[in-house]
């Protein structure tokens, strides 16, 4: 059975503020996983776009869940599977 296991990029408009698996953005955030799992939801992302529309300078931390697997593909660093 394969696990999923997730990174977070955590952005404020084009710039990066951190990225790491959920602990390490915690800690690097000084912040809680309640935050974390706000920042990152649909509904945040959504309203930072209806924000943004009225007004290009305002920034809010977004934070974005990637699929590791997903990393190491676009990196070239996934397993090769024998047959």
């Amino acid at each position: 059975m394969y696990v999923k296991h997730y990174e977070y990029v955590v952005y404020r408009g084009e710039e990066i503020i951190c990225a790491g698996t959920k602990d390490e953005v915690i800690t690097k955030l000084n912040t809680t996983k309640n935050t974390l799992d706000r920042i990152a939801s649909s509904t945040t992302e959504k309203e930072e776009a209806e924000l943004y529309k009225k007004n290009p300078h305002h920034q809010r931390l977004i934070a974005v869940k990637i699929e590791t697997s997903e990393i190491e593909k676009e990196l070239g660093l996934q397993k090769v599977k024998w047959a």
